[in-house]
């Protein structure tokens, strides 16, 4: 029994070890585990798993990328004729967008901020728009793996997501804050006028 337990856990964390990693799927159908190590605009370099050096494989024969994370980035040759962006360019800003939607928290010191001066300062309109108008910071974005970082079209798909959500809660939290004074004013206003008529 207890031999059945050790051979059960093992496989359990065997299991886990092999899901833990990179995965390259080339054109032939093959997958390669492994860690990847940089996204090149001709080839991706990657450590397969067991082997300690480095690889290179050239981007025309790779379909998809899946990093640990689950971020998904599909590669292919087409080109845009309207925009000459490769669509692996759009894959990558694409995957950057949706990575933004998934792990950017950066924006919760600047919509707490403005609910805090819209209670404090009703209708004050220029905190909401300074913070909505600010590009969050580097150490903010909270990239959920930094090999992406050095990818332009990720990271601009990234960044250009965080604003935009960082500017959907600052408004979001600058209109509940000035509702609820307003609120309250109207609250205050009836039970005013309430009291002088009766």
């Amino acid at each position: 029994m207890k031999n059945l337990i050790v051979l059960l856990g093992l496989l359990f964390f065997s299991v886990l070890s092999v899901t833990a990693q990179d995965i390259i799927t080339l054109k032939s159908g093959d997958e390669i585990n492994g860690k990847i190590l940089r996204l090149n605009p001709k080839d991706v370099s990657f450590c397969p798993k067991g082997i300690k050096d480095t690889v290179s494989i050239s981007r025309d024969d790779i379909v998809k990328l899946r990093y640990q994370s689950g971020t998904l980035i599909k590669l292919t040759d087409t080109r845009d004729l309207n925009t000459g962006h490769s669509s692996t360019y759009d894959s990558m800003y694409y995957a950057g967008v949706q990575d933004a939607r998934k792990y950017y928290i950066g924006y919760k010191g600047a919509s707490s901020g403005t609910l805090v001066a819209g209670l404090a300062f009703p209708f004050n309109i220029i905190p909401a728009i300074a913070c909505s108008v600010t590009i969050p910071q580097e150490q903010n974005l909270s990239i959920p793996d930094t090999r992406l970082r050095d990818n332009p079209a990720y990271k601009t798909g990234y960044k250009n997501q965080a604003h935009k959500i960082k500017k959907q809660k600052v408004w979001k939290n600058y209109a509940i804050g000035s509702g609820v004074v307003a609120g309250f004013y109207i609250l205050m206003s009836v039970i005013t006028i309430t009291s002088l008529v009766y």
